[in-house]
């Protein structure tokens, strides 16, 4: 059985016509059509700092904490931030296996390289514990791209 990629604009179209009522996720095979977001984002920006994550073509790698799968099939939130938004944050699931565990926000406050990631369906008033392997991706935030 062959997949089929998504394109971003696919994707956004999509997500319009699922309409407003729910921020829709859409499962994308790679990263390519989402160039702007590629590198390396270390904490603060600083490379010398761990944990890292690394978006490529390919998907989104999590490096020098501890190890988690790359994330090469992850959900575009299109519309997480609502059907009337204008602004250039980007929301990301990594991992489409409910419960998801991380979200990725990039261009974060407004602001072009800045990634926060925060965690989804865990640490709520009365809600599951994040998982420990998670949890230092989510100190380390804000990332920032490096050089």
């Amino acid at each position: 059985m062959r997949t089929r990629s998504v394109s971003i604009r696919a994707a956004v179209v999509i997500a319009l016509l699922l309409g407003a009522a729910f921020a829709a996720a859409v499962p994308l095979t790679h990263l390519r059509d989402f160039e702007a977001l590629h590198g390396r984002y270390a904490p603060g920006g600083d490379c010398r700092r761990q944990p890292q994550i690394v978006v490529d073509a390919a998907g989104i790698a999590f490096t020098g904490g501890p190890s988690l799968p790359r994330a090469d099939r992850p959900d575009y939130a299109a519309t997480f931030m609502g059907p009337a938004y204008t602004g250039i944050a980007l929301t990301f699931f990594p991992y489409a296996d409910e419960p998801r565990p991380l979200l990725l926000t990039f261009n974060a406050d407004e602001t072009p390289g800045r990634l926060t990631v925060q965690s989804e369906d865990f640490d709520y008033p009365g809600g599951p514990p994040l998982p420990a392997r998670y949890r230092p991706w989510v100190a380390a935030s804000p990332y920032a791209k490096c050089g």
